[in-house]
């Protein structure tokens, strides 16, 4: 038996299977050296896939790729390449159209008589199925044949084992690389909208992915915070039976083979804070995810969740620190500077009784008294304004909010926007209304993102007594003829009418943009 050439075939066979670490070449290797170990004209290898019933991978030896063309898709695991899939044992056929299981052959395939069949095994479970047809010189397949072919899945299983556990290093380093990397820049002070853009870089480039993005929950519908690739579109979103959905609802990973966000393999893995999901990270690409590599994008997920937390931390440091210092200016103003404009005041005014004789030096410094005063008034304004606003900080002051939302969105416009205030703000605008405003200004820049093509974009917030105003102007194409087809407007619209307020959005004088007006009461 030593001396058989099939057995110096063999192991020439295992050589060839086990002389890489890289999967998909193994499963070509594997198919070509069963064709040629037992003589067969064609040979293919399927891959089952994670549901367990059908095929999610086909590697074929023996038909050309002109040929392969015009058969089409290439085979599920249905018909005779099914019986394996649902019982993996060898399966070798005279004639595998007289199996009671048989499909037949699509257009243009090759006939196919005599058949082979055997699954292989990894770690015990099947992992795949090699199918060998026509067998050069014979009407059938031997006893021989099959014996070989079990051995060579064997070793097969084993070449496929070790390429997995190297993928799994492989996989293990560059979640490493990615987590040093996004944590450096976490350290170095990196702006809140790049830190989660590298979050997305990195999540995709893990599992090679062709776009990524984050999705939060928003109003009973979906917001794509940061998107990169072919990463869907930034802005709302009300569907809410997409996969992602899942993941903020029940905070679990999710992939699916298609996926409405991406339109093809998408997998979600949640960011939480403090036991509560507050975003998902998404990646998409063309081949299905496997269980490794949502567990892998699930882990880098989970530093993503300690470092938004330590950056909302760093926030909060970084306001308190805010307090603190409106407090000693406030402290410094009082205790200085009017005491000592209180005095200087003073003294003009004893300078005045002195000046009677001289009626236009004395006109003078009665003017001089009455700006003292006037800047008096101004100073203690800004004193009751600042602790106002330290009183605010732990939750962030409106102003501050409203200049942190516009600095995430500044990537996604087309230039920095113009943002102008009028009135104290911070000290008029109650937090109902607050909570509104932030809302009002995300959709209306995103609107002019997605729609305006615009070149210049200027925000500006008016509040008075009676009611607070946002203005949101772009020199962009304006309004289209019919607004019926999105939620931006009506979502604007309603939030006014809510508070009792009221919104338009008009074309500009000039024709060149659009001026966007939206307005709600402050008591």
């Amino acid at each position: 038996m030593s001396n058989d050439p099939r057995v110096s075939r063999l192991l020439g066979s295992v050589l060839l299977v086990t002389g890489d670490l890289d999967l998909d070449t193994i499963l070509q290797r594997i198919t070509e050296a069963a064709v040629s170990l037992v003589d067969a004209r064609y040979g293919a290898l399927g891959v089952i896939a994670s549901d367990g019933h059908l095929l999610s991978n086909f590697v074929h030896q023996g038909i050309d790729d002109a040929t392969a063309t015009h058969i089409g898709h290439l085979p599920e695991g249905r018909g005779i390449l099914g019986v394996l899939i649902d019982d993996p044992q060898p399966l070798r056929l005279t004639d595998l159209h007289d199996h009671p299981d048989s499909y037949g052959f699509p257009a243009n395939h090759p006939p196919m008589e005599s058949f082979l069949g055997t699954p292989i095994l990894v770690r015990g479970e099947a992992f795949g199925n090699l199918y060998l047809t026509e067998k050069v010189g014979a009407d059938s397949f031997s006893q021989d044949d099959e014996d070989l072919v079990i051995g060579l899945a064997a070793v097969a299983g084993a070449a496929i084992e070790n390429a997995r556990l190297y993928d799994e290093l492989q996989l293990r380093d560059a979640w490493r690389d990615a987590v040093l990397q996004l944590s450096t820049a976490a350290l170095s002070a990196t702006p809140a909208d790049q830190l989660r853009d590298l979050m997305v870089k990195l999540g995709s480039d893990l599992v090679a992915g062709t776009g990524g993005c984050l999705v939060g929950p928003d109003d009973g519908g979906l917001r794509v915070l940061t998107t990169q690739g072919d990463g869907p579109e930034l802005g709302f979103m009300d569907n809410l039976d997409s996969p992602v959905w899942s993941t903020l609802t029940h905070g679990t990973p999710r992939r699916v083979d298609r996926g409405p966000l991406f339109g093809k393999a998408s997998l979600w893995a949640p960011i939480m804070e403090q036991g509560t999901v507050i975003a998902a990270l998404g990646v998409g690409r063309d081949l299905p995810f496997t269980g490794a590599e949502e567990q892998q994008v699930a882990n880098f997920a989970a530093q993503c969740s300690l470092l938004w937390t330590y950056e909302r931390a760093q926030g909060q440091l970084q306001r308190l620190s805010l307090v603190e210092d409106r407090e000693r200016i406030g402290r410094d103003l009082h205790d200085t500077v009017i005491q000592r404009l209180f005095a200087t005041g003073l003294s003009l005014q004893a300078t005045i009784r002195r000046a009677e004789d001289r009626p236009d030096v004395a006109a003078r410094l009665e003017q001089a008294v009455d700006e003292i005063d006037a800047t008096v008034k101004e100073i203690r304004s800004t004193i009751f304004s600042l602790q106002r606003s330290g009183s605010r900080a732990g939750a962030g002051s409106v102003r501050s909010e409203i200049l942190e939302l516009v600095s995430e969105l500044t990537p996604i416009l087309p230039a920095t926007p113009r943002v102008g205030f009028d009135g104290a703000l911070d000290t008029m605008v109650p937090s109902g209304v607050a909570e509104h405003l932030l809302h009002v200004v995300r959709e209306a820049l995103t609107n002019v993102a997605k729609h305006a093509q615009a070149s210049e974009v200027s925000l500006r917030l008016s509040v008075d007594h009676q009611e607070i105003t946002v203005t949101v102007n772009d020199d962009g194409m304006g309004l289209p003829t019919d607004t019926s087809g999105g939620r931006g407007l009506d979502n604007l619209l309603h939030r006014a009418v809510d508070l009792g307020g009221s919104f338009s959005a008009s074309s500009r004088a000039d024709g060149r943009g659009t001026v966007v007006t939206w307005r709600a009461p402050v008591r």
